[in-house]
């Protein structure tokens, strides 16, 4: 992680996301900036119907989509699951994206998208 974060618009993010993996956020897949362990909304949504949260008041889709793309999947399924890190893209250092969100008064921040699986470029075409 070195250099200015990217600073993208949240339309601007959904639109790359498409276009690398489809329209299904399920299908969309992060990159952890730190262990490079890479998660799709799936591996995440499987990981929080298996290790819930304690929040009050989310959803099982807001928390999903708290989660996606701003942790890595290793905060969700512990330190004994042998996949990710600790790192969050809020943490105490930020990103390395940048994202604006109309309705918010400061940024979002989140891992980069991960590469587009392997001879599946532009899938939501």
């Amino acid at each position: 992680m070195n250099g200015e974060p990217r600073v993208l618009t949240q339309d601007e993010l959904w639109a790359e996301a498409r276009e690398r993996f489809g329209q299904a956020p399920q299908d969309w897949a992060f990159q952890c900036p730190s262990c490079g362990d890479i998660a799709t909304g799936h591996d995440i949504r499987q990981a929080l119907l298996h290790h819930p949260r304690k929040a009050e008041g989310l959803s099982r889709d807001a928390e999903y989509t708290e989660v996606l793309g701003q942790e890595c999947i290793g905060r969700v399924l512990g330190k004994t699951a042998g996949r990710g890190c600790q790192y969050a893209a809020f943490g105490f250092i930020h990103g390395p994206w940048q994202v604006a969100i109309p309705y918010r008064t400061k940024p979002m921040y989140c891992f980069p998208l991960a590469p587009a699986p392997a001879g599946e470029q532009g899938a939501g075409q």
